[in-house]
């Protein structure tokens, strides 16, 4: 497993409802890095309302290449302190499966027998 994955064979990226989900490569193991988010799957958090809504999606690093090739041809050299790309929220919202909703910190999507028997 390659540095920088955030849990196993999973990168996790959290944003304010409507923000952008934002990559950050590092000089030493950013280029490896980014060649292996191809690889994994990523859990995209986002949030509002002081998170008393939060959503969570998931999508495969293969369905993002659009975004992972282009940062990889456009990789600087000689390399700044840090390369920071950017993921829109709306491209996530669209492509990325919704895994689950918490509302008031309650598990409201996907329904739960918990969730179908509250009054």
């Amino acid at each position: 497993m390659a540095g920088g994955i955030d849990l196993s064979e999973y990168e996790v990226k959290s944003a304010v409802d409507g923000g952008n989900y934002e990559y950050q490569y590092h000089k030493n193991t950013g280029k490896d890095k980014l060649k292996r988010d191809t690889e994994v799957g990523h859990l995209f958090f986002d949030h509002k309302d002081n998170l008393r809504h939060v959503d969570l999606r998931y999508a495969h690093g293969n369905s993002m290449k659009e975004f992972f090739a282009k940062w990889l041809a456009d990789y600087p050299d000689p390399y700044p302190q840090r390369y920071r790309k950017n993921i829109p929220f709306y491209w996530i919202k669209k492509n990325g499966i919704l895994l689950m909703t918490l509302t008031d910190g309650e598990v409201t999507y996907p329904l739960t027998a918990k969730s179908t028997t509250r009054p």
